[in-house]
């Protein structure tokens, strides 16, 4: 099958005319999406109950086939070539991926085409655009991959546990007039179980016939730029179509100390139509969370807590003074860990945990910090149903393959990226195409990465940003936790630091998973300049400990994982990409379509 796509690119590849090289779409966007194109009217109303229906929208390496070919990139800002008209005309869209299933899409108009690139670029839609609500806005849900295959994906829902819940669909501005059904006794119920991965509903004492049983497929949850809470799920039962939306956009807020949660939904797949807040949308729903039963009385009699250094918010961890809350993403389950014994080695704790859907267990919880900013954890593979000294036993746990990697979502302090100065490389992976990974010696925290063409490192394909989060030597390899500023995920790597300005390098998962060997996978990398500080050991060492001085704190979103060295996307200069100022040979595109193709399938399988 891998020979037969290449084949098939080669000749799509020979078939460009000579001079015309193209930019890329990140791995993140290829594929086959649903967007909407039911008609609405300016108050966010649909004209009639029409069916909702979907057009597909297919982004390759290349090209959005409906919309025009990838021509430039200037940072969030994608420029289009239409050719599908007697002219050649641009459009400027700005892409987001949200989640790994959900783009949003905005424009100052999809259906206007302008003749030059300066008009074009006049129209892409700016913050202000944005927050004025003046551009045009779209959701893209991934249906397919660009072969065809599946592409949804279980995630893990944002809202956990079961509740009973109160419910109103229609257009509850207008009053009761303009409601079409309610359910207004609080005795139906929600809940993500038995999966995390999905909402379980119970309609009960309804306006309608009940009970009535339906689920939700969670697609994931993001922070918008308004600074509310989304989430998108999918509808499976509902074909494409039906007079109800198959994928479904909402707004959610929890609300502290009550156990209820406000939930909106719009009234079609948008995230506009009929949804102003979590409290008031086209479907409304208020969670009351269905209190525990009470914790066993050694539990509630114990005076154990964790050390105070461990509390805060890591990435999807909370540490409070005698809980833990934590998410088991292989599992798609929450737990809640309460302290119940200290062994005293400020490591090892016997908790009493329960999941959100209500399983419980006594276990051995191990924590360990491994810098101001990084924590692992590992619970034990033996539980009880009571209390027993012996959880902690060393036999009771996996290999250091099990630990769980989290990073401080509010960061306490810059920590030095392990390799400090100017190293570069050649792609394991694609041959002809090098690496170049640095830092600045003023900020030190920082750690960039390029891709650009051997025989031209002007040609700068790829680029990203990192900060350190911390690092730790384990067996004589170097892991560093960080998170990338770009796409806004975290991102753990491997290392092996050797004499005379050699590094070996391999990337580790969100995980920092063990096992993994550098110097045979991974990329090798020579130093060709250094900053003044040039002991990486002593840095090492240094980055996991405390500094006196305390930066100010940032908050990284808690968003999707992704694997770094994805397929290269061809972004040359400092901003932008594409093949303008390049004069590229037609022989030399060729051989940078074919690469990242290559790429892209080898990232597929």
């Amino acid at each position: 099958m891998l020979y037969l796509r290449l084949l098939v690119w080669v000749s799509v590849v020979l078939s460009l005319p000579q001079g015309r090289c193209v930019c890329f779409f990140p791995g993140e966007l290829q594929g086959v999406w649903h967007t909407q194109v039911t008609g609405h009217i300016g108050d966010g109303r649909r004209v009639t109950r029409s069916p909702i229906t979907y057009q597909e929208l297919t982004i390759h390496s290349d090209t959005i086939l409906q919309w025009g070919s990838c021509h430039q990139r200037l940072d969030d800002y994608i420029l289009l070539t239409d050719r599908s008209g007697s002219t050649l005309c641009y459009r400027c869209i700005q892409l987001e991926v949200v989640t790994p299933q959900v783009v949003q899409v905005w424009s100052t108009g999809l259906q206007t085409c302008y003749t030059t690139e300066a008009a074009a670029l006049r129209t892409c839609p700016t913050p202000a655009h944005l927050a004025a609500h003046t551009a045009a806005h779209l959701m893209l849900y991934k249906s397919k991959t660009t072969w065809g295959e599946d592409a949804i994906t279980t995630v893990d829902c944002p809202l956990n546990g079961r509740f009973t819940f109160t419910y109103q669909v229609g257009d509850a501005r207008r009053g009761k007039t303009g409601l079409e059904n309610s359910c207004d006794q609080p005795t139906s119920e929600f809940s993500n179980c038995p999966h995390g991965f999905g909402f379980s509903i119970t309609y009960r004492d309804c306006t309608f016939p009940t009970p009535r049983n339906g689920s939700l497929q969670c697609l994931g949850s993001w922070v918008g730029h308004d600074r509310h809470n989304y989430l998108a799920v999918l509808d499976s039962s509902v074909k494409i179509g039906s007079y109800v939306p198959r994928y479904k956009c909402g707004m959610f807020r929890e609300e502290a100390g009550t156990g209820r949660v406000f939930v909106a939904f719009s009234e079609d797949s948008t995230c506009t139509n009929g949804l102003y807040s979590p409290t008031d949308g086209y479907e409304t729903y208020v969670l009351t969370s269905v209190p525990p039963p009470p914790l066993p009385p050694d539990v509630t009699s114990s005076s154990c807590t964790f050390p105070r250094s461990l509390r805060g918010h890591w990435h999807h961890t909370y540490v409070a003074d005698d809980t833990v809350v934590f998410k088991d993403y292989h599992n798609y389950r929450t737990y809640t860990a309460r302290c119940v014994r200290d062994l005293d080695d400020g490591e090892h704790y016997i908790v009493f945990t329960r999941t959100h859907c209500g399983e419980w267990n006594y276990n051995c919880l191990w924590l360990k910090r491994r810098s101001a900013n990084v924590l692992e954890f590992m619970l034990g593979l033996y539980p009880r149903e009571t209390f027993d000294t012996n959880l902690c036993e060393p036999d009771k746990f996996g290999d250091m393959t099990s630990w769980t990697t989290q990073g401080k979502s509010l960061l306490e302090e810059p920590t030095t990226c392990p390799i400090v100065g100017n190293y570069a490389g050649v792609l394991p992976d694609a041959p002809g195409y090098c690496a170049q990974l640095y830092s600045d010696c003023e900020t030190p925290q920082l750690m960039y990465y390029t891709v650009s063409d051997c025989r031209n490192t002007t040609y700068v394909y790829e680029q990203r940003e990192y900060q350190c989060l911390g690092q730790w030597e384990e067996e004589g390899r170097v892991y560093a936790l960080t998170y990338r500023r770009d796409i806004h995920t975290y991102e753990c790597f491997v290392g092996l630091i050797r004499t005379g300005g050699v590094v070996f390098i391999k990337e580790a998962g969100a995980r920092c998973s063990r096992g993994i060997q550098p110097e045979v996978l991974g990329m090798k990398l020579y130093r060709k300049e250094s900053c003044a500080v040039e002991d990486l050991t002593s840095e090492v060492n240094q980055s996991s400990q405390r500094s006196p001085e305390r930066s100010s704190a940032t908050r990284p979103p808690w968003l999707r994982t992704t694997k770094p060295w994805k397929p290269i996307t061809a972004r040359p200069g400092h901003r932008g990409s594409g093949c303008k100022g390049l004069f590229a040979s037609h022989h030399h595109c060729i051989f940078t379509l074919i690469v990242a193709l290559i790429a892209s399938t080898l990232n597929i399988i």
